[in-house]
C-alpha cells in the first residue's frame, strides 16, 4: 500500500544518474539538520490564537472515470478538505506531514510573514515525513485563495486544496456560495510524465497520449475560441478552422471537486436563487474556459480582488488563478451544467446546479469532439480594479523575458534556468514594475509570492487593469504589472506550470534587507530525485 501511494503521488520517478542515491542521502541529512534548526525558531512555537486547526498532508482515494486511485490531499482531522477562516480569526494551523516523503505547503495569494511562505530551499527546508509545522499569522485579505505543496510535482499529485477567508461582503454575494476546485488528472505518475517529456516523448507518454499516438496533431480542424463582443458586452463561442499543436502533457481527465464529468457533483438550489461560485484552477498544466451554458454570470473577483463586474457566459481561468462568478437561476426548475473546458483540449469537467429535485442529470461526456483554442488577453482587457494601486511612477523596472524551451525541456527567465543565485533585487518602499514578454510557443501563468500586483499594460497599451497574484502571459503577448515593495523577505517568482518551474522558469524577488540564510538553490534539483 505504501509503495502504491508513492507511485500514485508521482514521487517515484527514474533515478537521474548513478550518483542519485548518494546525492539523495546528502540531501536528506542536510534537510534533517536544517529542519531541526528551522522549527526551533521562536516564530513557529508561539500561537497567536489558542484555537488550533490541524491539517494533515496525506493521501485519500478518489474515483476517476470509474476507476479508484490514491491521490494527495490536505484535510482536517474531521476529513473535511481545505480550510475556511475569517480575517478576524486569523490563521492558526498545525501541519502534519503524513506522507512518506518530504513536503511543504505554500499559501497561494496570501500576504504573510516570509518564513511561513512554504517554499523549500527558499524560505524553509522541506517538512520531513512525520514532522509538524505550526503556521500562525494575522490576516489582511479576504476572498478565495488556495494552499498547495511547493515541493517537486506534488501539486500534480493533488496536494492542494481551497483556502477561503470569509468577510461580511461575501456573505451577501448570493443565496449560497460554493467552491469548485479544478484539476488536471493523469493515471501516469507525475515524475514519469516529466521524465518522458524531457526525453522527448509525445504528450508525456501518458495513457491518453499513447491512445492518440496516431493522432494528426497538425491537421486543420474546427476550434472553439472565445471572443469578446463589445456591443453585446458578453463572451461567446466562435468556431473557426485552426491547427492543434501538440500539448506538452496529454491528460486522461479533468476533475471538478475530485470528480470526473461522468459522475459530477450536483448542487441543489431553488428556482430564482443566486449562486456564487469560487472557481480555483489548482491544475499543474491546464488552463480553462468556464462555460456557464444557458446561464449568464457576473464576474465579481479576480484571484481574491474585487473588479468592476462584467457579464458573460464564458470566462477564462488560467492555472493558479481564481474567479468568483455569480449566477441567477431561472424561475423555471431545471438542471444547469457549469463546465470547465481545458485549453487546446477536448477534455472538460464541471458541476451541476439543480433546481428541480429528483430530476435526472443528463449524460455529460468528459471528452468531446470539439477542441478549444488558446486563452488570451481579451478578458483582462475588459477588467478594471475596484481598488487599484495609487498612481505613482516606477522606482524600479524589471524586464522579464519568458524563454524556452531549450534542449532537455528547459524553460527560463531571461534565458537563465534556475537553480542559480542571482535574484531580482528590490528596495523596501519602491514602486516596482515588471515587464513580461513571451515569445515562447505557449502561455505562462506568472506568480509572485507575498504580493498583490496590478496589471497596468497589455501589449503596449496602458490601462487600469485587475489586481492579481498570477497573470497569464499568452504566446506572443506582453504585459506590465506594478506593485509596492512593502513586504520584506525573499519571495519566489515563477511560472505556475509545474513542469516549467521544475525545469528552470523560477527565481526569487529579494529585498535588500532579506534574510538569505534559507536560500539554497542547490536543494532545488533534489526535488526530482527518487524518494523511496
Amino acid at each position: 500500500m505504501r509503495r502504491r501511494a508513492l507511485l500514485q503521488l508521482g514521487l517515484l520517478g527514474a533515478a537521474f544518474g548513478g550518483t542519485a542515491l548518494e546525492l539523495l542521502k546528502q540531501a536528506q541529512a542536510k534537510a534533517k539538520s536544517s529542519w531541526s534548526r528551522f522549527i526551533g525558531q521562536a516564530t513557529f512555537q508561539v500561537p497567536t490564537n489558542p484555537a488550533t486547526t490541524v491539517l494533515e498532508i496525506t493521501t485519500a482515494p478518489i474515483t476517476v472515470l470509474g476507476r479508484q486511485v490514491e491521490r494527495g490531499c490536505i484535510r482536517q482531522v474531521t476529513g473535511e478538505r481545505g480550510y475556511t477562516t475569517s480575517r478576524e480569526a486569523g490563521v492558526n494551523l498545525e501541519l502534519v506531514n503524513r506522507l512518506p516523503v518530504p513536503t511543504t505547503i505554500h499559501w497561494h495569494g496570501l500576504i504573510l510573514p516570509n518564513p511561513m511562505d512554504g517554499v523549500p530551499y527558499v524560505t524553509q527546508p522541506p517538512i520531513p515525513a512525520g514532522e509538524r509545522q505550526r503556521i500562525h499569522y494575522p490576516l489582511q485579505q479576504d476572498g478565495t485563495f488556495w494552499m498547495h505543496s511547493h515541493y517537486g510535482l506534488q501539486t500534480q499529485s493533488f496536494v492542494a486544496e481551497p483556502f477561503v477567508i470569509l468577510s461580511e461582503e461575501q456573505e451577501q454575494w448570493a443565496d449560497q456560495t460554493v467552491t469548485v476546485t479544478l484539476r488536471d488528472f493523469s493515471f501516469t505518475p507525475a515524475n514519469t510524465i516529466l521524465s518522458n517529456i524531457v526525453s522527448g516523448k509525445r504528450g508525456g507518454d501518458t495513457a491518453m497520449a499513447r491512445s492518440l499516438q496516431n493522432f494528426d496533431w497538425q491537421q486543420p480542424r474546427p476550434l472553439l475560441t472565445q471572443q469578446w463582443d463589445a456591443a453585446a458586452e458578453r463572451f461567446s463561442w466562435q468556431r473557426k478552422p485552426g491547427r492543434l499543436m501538440l500539448p506538452d502533457v496529454v491528460y486522461d481527465a479533468l476533475l471538478a471537486n475530485e470528480r470526473s464529468l461522468d459522475a459530477p457533483q450536483v448542487i441543489e438550489a431553488r428556482p430564482g436563487e443566486t449562486v456564487a461560485i469560487r472557481w480555483i484552477a489548482a491544475s499543474a498544466f491546464m488552463n480553462f474556459f468556464l462555460d456557464l451554458g444557458e446561464l449568464e454570470g457576473e464576474l465579481l473577483r479576480t484571484d481574491a480582488n474585487p473588479v468592476e463586474p462584467i457579464r458573460g457566459s464564458v470566462f477564462q481561468l488560467a492555472i493558479a488563478q481564481r474567479l468568483t462568478l455569480r449566477v441567477r437561476l431561472p424561475e423555471t426548475p431545471g438542471v444547469f451544467p457549469l463546465l470547465a473546458c481545458g485549453e487546446q483540449s477536448n477534455l472538460r469537467c464541471g458541476v451541476v446546479l439543480r433546481t428541480a429535485p429528483g430530476q435526472a442529470i443528463p449524460n455529460l461526456a468528459p471528452q468531446t469532439q470539439q477542441w478549444t483554442g488558446r486563452l488570451d488577453f481579451t478578458q483582462d482587457k475588459q477588467l478594471r480594479a475596484k481598488q487599484p494601486l495609487p498612481k505613482k511612477p516606477a522606482d524600479n523596472t524589471i524586464a522579464v523575458a519568458l524563454t524556452g524551451p531549450a534542449p532537455q525541456y528547459r524553460w527560463g527567465l531571461n534565458d537563465r534556468f534556475y537553480p542559480y543565485r542571482d535574484p531580482y533585487w528590490v528596495e523596501e518602499g519602491q514602486r516596482v514594475e515588471m515587464v513580461f514578454s513571451n515569445e515562447t510557443p505557449m502561455g505562462h501563468p506568472m506568480h509572485l509570492h507575498g504580493h498583490e500586483f496590478q496589471v497596468i499594460e497589455i501589449n503596449g497599451q496602458p490601462f487600469s487593469g485587475p489586481m492579481r497574484d498570477t497573470v497569464l502571459v499568452p504566446k506572443g503577448g506582453s504585459c506590465r504589472i506594478a506593485f509596492d515593495a512593502i513586504h520584506p523577505g525573499l519571495w519566489a517568482f515563477h511560472c505556475h506550470i509545474s513542469y516549467h518551474h521544475m525545469r528552470g522558469m523560477f527565481n526569487v524577488l529579494a529585498y535588500r534587507s532579506a534574510d538569505l540564510s534559507w536560500w539554497d538553490p542547490s536543494g532545488f534539483v533534489h526535488e526530482q530525485l527518487t524518494f523511496d
